[in-house]
């Protein structure tokens, strides 16, 4: 299958070299009036400028979709075939792209565009390639657009669906005064040389990924195959549709050095590209030009060795998509960021520096006078700035994405194989419940697939499932290698990857645990090493669970009480900090909670008595006094119903916010050994009966201890906000109280008195053990606590 595809991407790319995308001067019916008119009022979201997303992407505009997709009501005759006007317009728009849908076509189409500056831009609209399109940017609120057919298309052939809305012109100038203008000397007549060479390599490229516009750098690189192959970054392109969006500007750099001046007509290309190979977990993407590059456009040459400590290393790229830029630096060690497995290139910069846009650009090291490409910008450190331009920044190995792409690049013939290596090669074949589709589905149980192979360097295996209805999916191998994997939603983009699930069991296996919606999805199995193989057996299951409700959770007119709620399959382990009829703390807890046919959970309400907090452990005994509900409304309030000793209260509750973002919680099937977020039920397993909820908006953690007084009687206290050390991801501190106020039932309610009385201190080994530190009124008390696991799947909360 995919050398049909790929031969199809390569004689499309041959049928566009012939006829070059580049900009023309005119359009074919220039007086032509517009037959669509798409005029959107202004936009309600006022941003300008840029913006970095979460990503670390630069974002420079947004997607305002139609209300209903306006088609094109008839075409003009023209010489040597038909024309179509549409004009668009966004109020305030700093520039314009217009979405395209096609129907039925009947072959390719010339587009040309033009806005304020009145400079056409043309590209070739070809249905083998895409099913949408994009037209070029043009500066300005409006775009006037001509569409060109050699033969006269249907009614239904083209629809306008939506505009691009542009905060900031991609030609923006922001890059910051650190940076290093590629148009200057570095002052080495041999890095001058090379830097000159190398710049003709990279281009700035805009694109449109999940409603919004953004701007990367990328690279032409020289393979095997000779094709007009391009490097970026995963978190840039990774999925077909936003590699079909891209536009390109080469050679953009000042005039002159320290100029501040741009060319004011960039050599641009317009005719999107096709994604080849992407792999989350390295943070690359290969992606192929649907044309060729502009004259004077140079290959840069990939060396795929693994760089040496202390190696020299060069940028460039377009910071904040501004002029090209170079940076000077040194390659320091590996290491991983949070989210992706596989290690990467930490490196510090000596001179210049990189920023947003620049992701996706190369890093390279010098070789016989010339520059070759040895990784890609994945991110940098959150303080890298001019004031501290040496904070490490990270690229993904070509070393390790090498090996996957050679098959691609004319570098390796395609070896025996035991399955694909990318969604897009299973995107076309029908869904079938044997062979390489997994037969999963709802309630089917575990899956089993043995005798899988990573038959040679490089090779990842990609498994499709479907859902009839969501579900929570376990996916993880058992095998004596260590595997990485990754979910992979219907597009081709990644989910979540994973290298070592239970990693302090010393299992190099991987495993991921999350909720997937009905439809198609696909799980990829790679090894962690780049030249690794062997055997290993996968493993699905899925689990019908909701939503996770693990969070602490109040009524806002009621402060000074509450209940945490740890929630672990279908079970739910609620503990209700309150007050006794004389004002005194104390707690009541639903130990297993049971999901209900209405979707609520229910379960007897306990008050124990125990050991007093600071002296040896004798154990506890349990009263029932009552029931607890929680009827959830959607997944932010609640219903809360209990009785205590006859007496029924119903409250409504609502998740509790106290600093910044709240964490999202799903689940785990495994240890959470790198988990970073330590949000759910705590105890020491030697002493069951007291225990702690810890609640964790990034770096402030809500702690609710419940124990025993002197006299046995249910007691708690509370660390409110409690800090992260500025010396370790893994420790906090904090205050502790204990607070008085209105008996549980009391209506009106009054306000809780909190009294200092001590602090605690919580020091994590890993995501699943530490050490619990606190004192009350001078008494000291330490304990090892783990996570409480009592239903699987467990919890596992993140940002």
């Amino acid at each position: 299958m995919f050398r049909t595809f790929f031969a199809a991407c390569l004689a499309a790319a041959a049928t566009l070299a012939a006829n070059p995308v580049f900009a023309v001067e005119r359009f074919h019916a220039p007086s032509l009036a517009p037959s669509v008119r798409v005029e959107l009022p202004a936009p309600g979201d006022k941003r300008s400028g840029a913006t970095i997303a979460a990503d670390g992407r630069l974002q420079i505009g947004f997607v305002r979709a139609l209300d209903k997709s306006v088609s094109i009501p008839h075409w003009n005759a023209a010489e040597g075939g038909y024309v179509a006007r549409i004009e668009a317009s966004s109020p305030d728009a700093q520039g314009l792209r217009v979405k395209l849908d096609l129907g039925t076509v009947p072959g390719a189409f010339e587009v040309r565009a033009a806005g304020s500056d009145g400079v056409v831009q043309s590209a070739t609209l070809d249905p083998l390639l895409a099913n949408e399109f994009w037209t070029p940017w043009t500066p300005g609120e409006t775009q006037s657009i001509e569409i060109f057919s050699r033969v006269a298309p249907s009614a239904d052939a083209l629809h306008v669906s939506a505009l691009l809305h542009f905060t900031e012109s991609p030609l923006a100038k922001a890059a910051a005064a650190c940076t290093l203008s590629t148009a200057c000397s570095a002052n080495d007549p041999p890095y001058d040389a090379a830097i000159t060479e190398r710049k003709k390599s990279i281009m700035r490229i805009q694109f449109i990924d999940g409603g919004g516009a953004f701007v990367c750098t990328a690279t032409l690189i020289d393979t095997p195959a000779h094709a007009n192959f391009v490097l970026t970054a995963n978190h840039c392109i990774n999925n077909a549709s936003s590699a079909t969006s891209v536009n390109t500007f080469w050679f953009y750099e000042e005039t002159s050095c320290g100029s501040g001046v741009a060319p004011l007509q960039p050599t641009r290309t317009n005719g999107g590209m096709q994604i080849v190979f992407t792999n989350f977990n390295i943070d690359s993407t290969l992606l192929l030009m649907n044309g060729n590059p502009p004259g004077g456009a140079l290959f840069a040459p990939l060396n795929a060795a693994l760089l040496a400590k202390g190696q020299s290393v060069v940028s460039v790229s377009h910071p904040r998509g501004d002029t090209s830029r170079y940076a000077i630096g040194a390659f320091q060690d590996q290491g991983r960021d949070a989210d992706r497995p596989i290690d990467m290139y930490l490196v510090s910069y000596t001179r210049g520096m990189i920023e947003p846009g620049s992701s996706g650009s190369g890093l390279y090291t010098m070789n016989n006078g010339h520059l070759e490409l040895r990784g890609v910008l994945s991110q940098a450190e959150d303080s890298l700035s001019c004031s501290n331009p040496t904070a490490l920044t990270l690229y993904a190995r070509l070393e390790a994405f090498y090996p996957e792409i050679a098959q691609y690049i004319g570098a390796q013939t395609v070896a025996p194989d035991d399955a694909p290596n990318r969604p897009q090669d299973l995107f076309l074949a029908p869904i079938t419940t044997t062979g390489l589709d997994v037969p999963l589905d709802l309630q089917q149980g575990t899956v089993r697939i043995d005798n899988r192979r990573i038959d040679y360097a490089g090779d990842l295996d990609v498994y499709r499932f479907f859902l009839s209805n969501p579900a929570v999916v376990t996916v993880y191998t058992e095998s004596a290698i260590d595997t990485v994997g990754t979910l992979i939603d219907s597009t081709g983009s990644a989910i979540a990857a994973n290298d070592d699930a239970n990693f302090l069991t010393g299992d190099n296996n991987f495993g991921l645990t999350q909720r997937l919606g009905a439809g198609v999805h696909y799980v990829s199995v790679g090894h962690w090493d780049p030249q690794g193989t062997g055997t290993y057996s996968l493993r699905l299951k899925t689990e019908a669970v909701d939503a996770n409700y693990t969070d602490l959770w109040w009524n806002a007119a009621e402060p000074g009480w509450g209940v945490n709620f740890n929630h672990q399959g279908n079970i739910l382990f609620g503990t209700l900090f309150t007050y006794d009829s004389s004002g005194a703390p104390t707690w009541l807890v639903m130990s297993s909670g049971t999901k209900q046919p209405d979707g609520s959970y229910q379960g007897d309400l306990y008050q124990l008595r125990g050991s007093p907090f600071n002296g040896p452990w004798t154990g506890t005994t349990l009263t029932t006094v009552g029931t607890m509900k929680f009827a959830p409304v959607g997944t932010e309030n609640a219903t809360l119903t209990y009785s205590f000793n006859g007496t029924q209260v119903v409250k409504s509750i609502t998740r509790q916010v106290f600093a910044g973002a709240p964490p999202v919680c799903g689940w785990s099937a495994f240890d959470r050994s790198f988990t970073l977020n330590f949000q759910d039920l705590w105890y020491d397993a030697a002493e069951p009966g007291w225990g702690m909820n810890l609640t964790q908006h990034g770096d402030t953690m809500f702690a609710t201890l419940f124990v025993y007084g002197s006299d046995g009687k249910p007691q708690w206290y509370v660390m409110s906000a409690g800090k992260r050390s500025t010396s370790s991801l893994l420790a906090f501190s904090g205050t502790l109280y204990r607070t008085t106020g209105p008996a549980f039932n009391a209506s009106p309610w009054t306000s809780a008195q909190p009294t200092e009385v001590g602090t605690m201190k919580l020091d994590f080994e890993n995501g699943r053990k530490g050490t619990l530190t606190y004192t009350v009124n001078g008494t000291q008390v330490v304990k090892p606590i783990v996570r409480q696991v009592f239903s699987t799947p467990a919890t596992d909360c993140g940002s």
